[in-house]
C-alpha cells in the first residue's frame, strides 16, 4: 500500500504518433482503444476525481507495458503484472482519515502519521479493488495536524508520497504502483500504523520506478505549458 503512510494492504500522456511497447508499435488511436476497458468506464461515474484516477491509471499502464526497470521489477513477481493492473477496480472511501496525527515523545520530538492514500488486499490478484482515501494524498495537497490526544487542529502540513507532493500525478502513479505491489505479492503487507513499513514499501517502489514516474511527470509539465 502506498502511504504517507497508506493503510493496510487493503496506497494520454503520449503525444507522439507512434508508441513502442515490448517491441510492438501501436498508433496513438490503437493504444487508446487498447486501454478503454471496463476500468475506464467505471471511472467516468466519479467525476473530476475519476478523471484524476484515469489519467494516473493510463500513465501507470504505459510504464508497466514498456520495457524498463520498473516493469521488470513487477514482472519478477507476475509476468502479467500489466494485465493484472488493467483488470483492477477503483472506489472512493469517503470515511478515510482526513488529518495528520502528531505524536510528541517525552523528549519533545514530534512524529507525524499522514492520512493513508490507498488500500488493497495482499496478493488479491486480478479483478480486485483499490480503495482510495478521498482525503488522502492521492487527491489532497495538505491536511490539518492534530495531536494524538485529539486536540483541536492548529496547523496545516503538506502531504507527501515518498519524494512527491500530494495531489500530483507523480504521487498518484506512485500510489497505484504501490498498491499493485501488494496485489501481486511484490511488496509485503503493511498497514496504517506507526511502524513505518508502508513508507519503506513506498521507497522500495520508488527505488525501481522513480525514473519512469519522473519521465511522465516531465511530459505532463511540457503538455501543461
Amino acid at each position: 500500500m502506498l502511504r504517507i503512510p497508506i493503510s493496510k494492504a487493503r496506497i494520454l500522456v503520449a503525444t507522439s504518433v507512434m508508441l513502442l511497447f515490448h517491441g510492438t508499435v501501436y498508433s496513438q488511436s490503437e493504444f487508446t482503444q487498447r486501454n478503454q476497458d471496463n476500468g475506464s468506464d467505471e471511472l467516468r461515474s466519479l467525476g473530476k476525481r475519476g478523471e484524476q484516477i484515469s489519467r494516473a491509471r493510463q500513465q501507470t499502464l504505459e510504464i508497466l507495458q514498456s520495457q524498463n526497470a520498473c516493469s521488470a521489477w513487477f514482472q519478477e513477481s507476475d509476468p502479467d503484472a500489466a494485465e493484472v493492473f488493467r483488470s483492477l477496480h477503483y472506489e472512493l472511501d469517503q470515511r478515510g482519515t482526513s488529518h495528520i496525527v502528531r505524536l510528541r515523545t517525552e523528549f519533545g520530538v514530534s512524529h507525524f502519521k499522514h492520512p493513508w492514500g490507498a488500500m488493497s488486499d495482499e496478493s488479491a490478484g486480478r479483478n480486485s479493488n483499490i480503495s482510495l482515501n478521498a482525503y488522502g494524498p492521492f487527491f489532497v495537497q495538505q491536511s490539518r495536524v492534530t495531536d494524538s490526544v485529539g486536540t483541536i487542529p492548529a496547523t496545516w502540513h503538506r502531504l507527501n508520497v515518498g519524494f512527491y507532493d500530494g495531489d500530483t500525478n507523480e504521487a498518484r502513479v506512485a500510489i497505484l504502483l504501490h498498491e499493485l505491489g501488494h496485489i501481486i505479492g511484490r511488496l509485503p503487507e503493511d498497514n496504517d500504523s506507526w511502524d513505518g513499513r508502508s513508507s519503506r514499501n513506498t521507497m522500495e517502489v520508488l527505488q525501481h520506478c522513480k525514473s519512469e514516474i519522473d519521465r511522465y511527470g516531465r511530459k505532463d509539465a511540457r503538455i501543461g505549458n
